[in-house]
């Protein structure tokens, strides 16, 4: 089994992403999701604790790390456009021959995980790590209403916004 290799993906909007491709011989795929101001280095570990069961993907989300723009220039629409960043990494593991393919996200990435997948009926699963109810004006009360795949929302008491978040799109 090979390790892990720098891939290049490109959105439908035309954004260059740098990202890490951990592959494994399996059905299914992990795309990783980072926080704001983030990158795909801080998954490295876990990356690679996923990699022995599963292929995985970690990505520089549109503004962050090696990938196109600056997210402190971002507008609302800008941050909302990062569903095609997951969009083009699904894409890319649906074209290695990956059938299930599942999505984790940490805060904004949490967020973005979370809408993307309410558009996607081929994402079974998914884990929310601290979302919110509106981060940068990327809101998921609707997507949490119309997701009905399974859902793991992990978060602490001490991030109060993202708990009370979490319970309300528990319920």
């Amino acid at each position: 089994q090979k390790t892990e290799e720098n891939i290049k993906l490109v959105t439908e909007d035309g954004i260059n992403l740098k990202g890490i491709f951990y592959p494994k011989d399996s059905d299914t795929a992990i795309i990783l999701v980072h926080m704001l101001n983030s990158d795909k280095e801080s998954y490295n570990g876990f990356a690679s604790l996923l990699n022995k069961d599963y292929a995985v993907l970690s990505f520089d989300s549109r503004g962050h790390g090696e990938s196109d723009l600056d997210w402190n220039d971002f507008s609302e629409k800008d941050f909302n456009k990062m569903i095609l960043d997951v969009k083009s990494a699904k894409d890319f593991l649906s074209e290695k021959g990956y059938n299930d393919i599942y999505l984790i996200g940490a805060s904004i990435g949490a967020n973005t995980v979370l809408n993307y997948a309410s558009s996607d009926s081929q994402i079974k699963k998914i884990v929310l790590l601290s979302p919110g109810l509106n981060y940068r004006e990327i809101s998921t009360e609707e997507s949490a209403k119309n997701y009905k795949e399974d859902v793991l929302i992990v978060v602490s008491e001490e991030d109060e916004y993202a708990f009370s978040s979490s319970e309300k799109l528990f319920s």
